[in-house]
This record gives structure tokens, sequence and C-alpha cells, in this order.
């Protein structure tokens, strides 16, 4: 009996480190597939023998990719999921400024650290309230011509953003404002909070809120990993929180919020609006992640990035329009837009920096970006582990 307890211990050790060394070979097969042979689901037989199998099943979440990993052998499984980004170490451009005959002006004591890409016109140091530009040189990095474009962003990716702001929300059962926890190897939990007057509740995990209208989020609110898609949407002073945020018109952060690595803020606006799609943070915001914004067409009222004062962004900021930044901003990674403004009390200023800090080698070598880049590397990695 001794024996047979021992002999039954050591083979379910060996069956353990076995469901192990196949759950790192289909980490490793996701990670290895590159975006155009992207499969949703796939049953792996590793070596041939019917007795090593994998499961992967891949969607997006957002704008990352989520991986389910499966390994078993007869009824012994072992299972994962994590979300993917992609390796950005290859990209050392802290600033691209599409070419539309402007110089780029820099003042007071603004900093670019990193690469900069920037109109023929190119960059010259300005006076702004009677104060210069108190650096040594305009860049810490090279500079080179900008294109009269942006790179722009993947249209799959676009398209499909586009539906899910586009979803009849009256499909779904309504968030009753009760906590809603979801495990993401169950499936995810669809809710329409278009009825909502205040968002305040507990939202953990493969949440998804729809909204045909504003969608305002409380400060005493807590989101781990929600995704919204909303006409417009509206969070309070103080918050903190992990989410991507998608909207139509608007999406306004307060003043004091905090969004944590990888938050995202996304608009993607239609053709022919009346108003001005836009993207606000207040003053003294914290935000980690991805600040995009995206227009069909080039039109009069490009959209607007505005990011106020004594803000910081540790990720990327891409505008397909206008990015305003107020005085003392700091981005820790990359700017790119058609076009800087800066107001005073007195002055509106186009392409002029004036007080910010541009620093593309103080992002963190952990950070990892998107696929809804053109040019991104093929380099996937894992971002997040999910439970």
């Amino acid at each position: 009996m001794l024996a047979a307890h021992y002999r039954g211990s050591y083979l379910k050790e060996v069956r353990m480190a076995r469901l192990s060394r196949n759950m790192d070979s289909g980490i490793a097969y996701v990670l290895a597939q590159d975006a155009a042979n992207e499969q949703n689901n796939l049953a792996l037989d590793l070596f041939g023998d019917e007795t090593d199998s994998v499961l992967i099943e891949q969607k997006h979440w957002g704008i990352f990719n989520l991986a389910t990993v499966k390994s078993f052998v007869l009824t012994d499984t072992l299972k994962q999921v994590f979300l993917m980004g992609h390796e950005t170490t290859s990209d050392a451009v802290a600033v691209y400024l599409s070419d539309e005959d402007r110089p780029l002006s820099v003042s007071g004591d603004t900093r670019i650290t990193g690469n900069a890409e920037v109109p023929k016109a190119g960059m010259r140091k300005s006076y702004v309230d009677s104060r210069p530009y108190s650096g040594d040189q305009l860049v810490y990095g090279k500079i080179s011509d900008s294109k009269r474009t942006l790179n722009g962003l993947e249209s799959k990716w676009i398209k499909e953003i586009e539906t899910e702001l586009d979803f009849d929300p009256a499909k779904l059962p309504t968030l009753n404002g009760g906590d809603e926890q979801v495990s993401f190897f169950a499936e995810a939990k669809k809710f329409n909070a278009s009825a909502l007057s205040q968002l305040g509740t507990q939202l953990s995990g493969q949440v998804i809120l729809y909204s045909d209208t504003t969608v305002k989020i409380a400060a005493t609110a807590q989101l781990d990993n929600t995704i919204i898609y909303a006409k417009s949407i509206v969070v309070a002073d103080g918050f903190k929180g992990n989410c991507q945020l998608f909207a139509r018109d608007s999406i306004t952060l307060g003043n004091a919020v905090t969004l944590t690595y990888p938050s995202v803020l996304g608009l993607v606006s239609r053709e022919k609006m009346v108003d001005q799609a836009k993207i606000t943070l207040g003053k003294n915001n914290r935000f980690e992640g991805i600040i995009f914004s995206y227009e069909p067409k080039r039109s009069a009222l490009q959209t607007l990035v505005s990011i106020g004062e004594q803000s910081s962004v540790q990720g990327e900021v891409y505008a397909t329009g206008l990015l305003k930044l107020g005085k003392q901003v700091k981005v820790a990674g990359k700017v790119s837009c058609n076009r800087f403004i800066m107001q005073t009390p007195a002055t509106l200023y186009e392409n002029f920096l004036i007080d910010v800090v541009l620093n593309r080698k103080a992002r963190n070598r952990m950070y990892l970006s998107s696929a809804i880049f053109t040019g991104v590397a093929e380099n996937k990695k894992i971002l997040r582990w999910e439970n």
C-alpha cells in the first residue's frame, strides 16, 4: 500500500510536469504567431502521438489580444489566460509631428529626449511670455523629416471598435447597479448602461458596458479591466482604476484621476460631426497606457486630445488631429499628432511646446504597445496574466 501510494504521487508529479511543459509550448506558439496567421480557436497535438494536446483560444479585449491556453492529458488539465502586447524597444521616437509646412517651436523649460520627426521647416527656439528656451540643444536625440500624414491605425481594429460603438445596447440586460466580477476563463458579460445616472459599483474581469448616451463614472467606482463603449464618457475627479474607454463624441477626465497600465482612452469619431470630437484630461492626472483619437477623413474641426497642467502620461499619445499640452505636462513615451496647440491667457499658439517634458527613454522598459498601430513590431510578449 505504501509503495502504491508513493507510485501514485510520483506519477501525478510526472503528469503535472508534463502538463506544465506543454503549457509553456502552447504559450510560446501563441507568442510566435504573426498577426496575419492568428487563429481564434486551435487544437494542437504537440508531438503527434495523441497524448499531449493543447487548446488555444484567442480574441480581442479592447485593443489588446487575449489568449487562453489549455494543456490536457486525459482528464488532467492546466489552463492560463493572458493579455498580449507588442515590443516597442526599436522605436526611439519621442515626437512625431506631421508636415504642415510649419516649424516646431520650443520655449521655456521644454525638454525632448529621444528622436524627433518634424516638418521640413525644422525646429527653432522661441520666446513666450518673455521667457527663452532654457535648453542647450533642441532635441536630445536625432532630428529627421516627417511625412504629410501620421502613420495610420490598423483598419481591422478601427472597424471592430466602430462595430462595438454602433451596437444597440437595448439588446442587452440592464446593469442594475450591483457589483460584477467575471473570470477570464468564463464568458464575458455585457450590459446596457444607458439608463445609469452614474456608475459607482465594482466591476472586475470580463465585463463590457454599452451606452448610447453619456456614461458618468463616479470617484467611488472600482473598475479593473472593464471595457466601456459609449457616445461620451465622463470620469469624476479623484477616480482610480484600470479600464479601456471608447467613445464617439468625447471622453472627459476630471482632476487628479489615476488610470493604471494598461488603460486606454480611444476616440473614434464619425465623418461630418457638428462638434469637435475630443479627449480631455484635467489637471494632475496620472495615466499609464494608450491615448488615441481617430477620424476617417480629415475635417475642418480635427479631433483634439487635451492634457491638463501637471499631468503625466506613461505610454503613447496618438492624435489624428490636434494635441494640446498644458504647462508642466510630462510624457514618458511617444507623442504623435498633426499639430500641437498651446493656450495661454493671452494667446493661442500653434506648434509650440512650452514647459513640457517629452522623454522617450523614461518609459518603462517592460511597456508593451498595441497592434492597432501600423508598423508595430511583430514580437509579442505577455502583458498581463488574468484569472
